[in-house]
């Protein structure tokens, strides 16, 4: 049986539970490193203990060592990762729909009883499932979603995307989510998720709980995915991963890939020369330093050159030689420019 994930504005986890009362608590089951907890009305952090509840209302808080796992009521299981933020809430106790809490930040596996009408917020969405085990990331405007059990369906306000066990998905704010793709198939999801679980899981030391490394992971499947939907000709698709990939690095040679990406598919596949031209000159801004920057600079001249602004085009090509005078797109802008 499928529920349904909203991806409007939150994301959030939609199980069905039955109603429980207005205090429904959790306990503290293992804790690593720096893990705290704000007490609901209260506005400072103190450090948590292992066997200490934690009630509606609180926010739970790993620090950059911090592991923690919290068992609910139910015997449902929430693990975080390091850099993680959590509130557990119950907003709509009393009804049919139950609301677990808000990830505000970081990454949580959630391992669920099969329950009634339950939800975990997000900035991105919404998730509805009967029972499951799933593992969400949230940072930036980008969510990933890995289902190792259960069925949902991921709507947006566009589309409806059914996510199966042994599927993916990723959300970027106010757009579609991505066709769903399995990381059982994939070496690249495969090590994601892979990083995921070591990540989550208290057993495992926090020196491999490196995020950047697994942003890094997602970022090259994701740009990939890309160079895919945009052959497939899904070209909203394709910009969409590439804003995720963008939003998932801070690393300068990745993020001058990814902007070269969406210059390219923004000329070739959208006709927005417009936007080409805001990648390709943040680029040349930058990202001097990286491979990218020649094949930037004559995406530029191109781009002038169709929107008949040919002064700039002069311009651009004259940065060009005198930056490039072996480069390999001497012929091409010679032809350009006649």
């Amino acid at each position: 049986m499928k529920y349904i994930i909203q991806l409007p504005i939150m994301l959030v986890l939609l199980i069905w539970v039955p109603a429980v009362s207005a205090s429904q608590t959790a306990s503290l089951e293992q804790i690593y490193g720096t893990v705290e907890l704000r007490r609901n009305g209260q506005d400072f952090f103190k450090q948590a203990r292992v066997g200490q509840n934690v009630v509606n209302g609180d926010i739970l808080r790993t620090g950059a060592d911090g592991k923690a796992i919290l068992r609910l009521i139910d015997n449902s299981i929430l693990s975080f990762a390091s850099e993680t933020e959590f509130m557990l809430g119950n907003e709509l106790a009393g009804t049919e729909v139950n609301f677990i809490g808000t990830l505000f930040r970081g990454i949580t596996r959630a391992i669920l009883e099969k329950r009634k009408g339950s939800y975990i917020k997000t900035p991105t969405g919404a998730i509805g499932i009967r029972g499951t085990d799933i593992t969400i990331t949230h940072n930036g405007e980008t969510g990933f979603y890995f289902l190792d059990e259960g069925a949902v369906e991921v709507v947006t306000s566009e589309t409806t995307i059914p996510l199966e066990a042994g599927n993916m998905t990723a959300s970027f704010a106010k757009r579609r989510a991505l066709p769903p793709s399995p990381f059982t198939k994939s070496a690249g999801l495969a090590e994601a998720r892979s990083a995921l679980s070591a990540l989550t899981s208290i057993e495992i030391p926090s020196s491999l709980k490196d995020n950047a490394l697994l942003n890094e992971i997602l970022a090259r499947w994701i740009i990939n995915y890309a160079h895919y939907l945009a052959d497939s000709g899904r070209h909203e698709d394709a910009e969409t991963a590439l804003l995720i990939a963008e939003d998932l690095t801070e690393r300068q040679a990745v993020q001058g890939e990814i902007l070269l990406q969406i210059g390219g598919l923004y000329v070739y596949r959208l006709n927005d020369v417009h936007g080409a031209l805001r990648a390709y000159r943040k680029i040349l801004r930058e990202y001097q330093g990286t491979p990218y920057f020649e094949k930037a600079l004559f995406g530029a001249v191109r781009c002038f050159h169709l929107l008949k602004q040919r002064e700039k085009a002069v311009e651009y090509t004259k940065w060009y030689k005198r930056k490039f005078p072996r480069g390999k797109y001497l012929h091409d802008l010679d032809a350009l420019m006649k």
